[in-house]
């Protein structure tokens, strides 16, 4: 993994990304091509997000206290995913993807039942 970060600015982002998600609002990618998810045995946060078309790296880092994956797909077809993230964890994940609306889940055991999911709205 490249581009570490320290546990004080994942906190920051955390509670950024919390924030947001308890206001229902739309988190923009900037122009950095980057966004951070967090994701739980409930939730994975973000929960709506936009990007332009383009190269965008994601980091996912793992809050809970199981294993979890993120996988984005589009019509029930995987386009991109991490391999299982261990609590603690953080991966990151490259991809270029077409315009469209994604799901963004996590697949391991009933995640995606309890509510560990999202959209992911490419673009322009």
């Amino acid at each position: 993994m490249s581009g570490r970060r320290s546990p004080l600015a994942w906190l920051a982002a955390t509670l950024v990304l919390f924030g947001a998600a308890g206001c229902g609002a739309t988190t923009q990618v900037g122009s950095n091509r980057t966004l951070q998810l967090a994701l739980n045995e409930y939730r994975v946060t973000p929960q709506d997000v936009h990007a332009g078309p383009g190269p965008l790296t994601i980091f996912v880092h793992n809050y809970g206290r199981l294993t979890h994956n993120l996988v984005i797909s589009l019509g029930g077809q995987t386009e991109v995913s991490t391999k299982p993230i261990a609590p603690g964890q953080t991966a990151e994940l490259d991809a270029v993807l077409a315009p469209g609306k994604y799901l963004m889940a996590s697949t391991i055991l009933s995640d995606t039942a309890l509510g560990a999911y999202g959209t992911l709205d490419i673009s322009s």
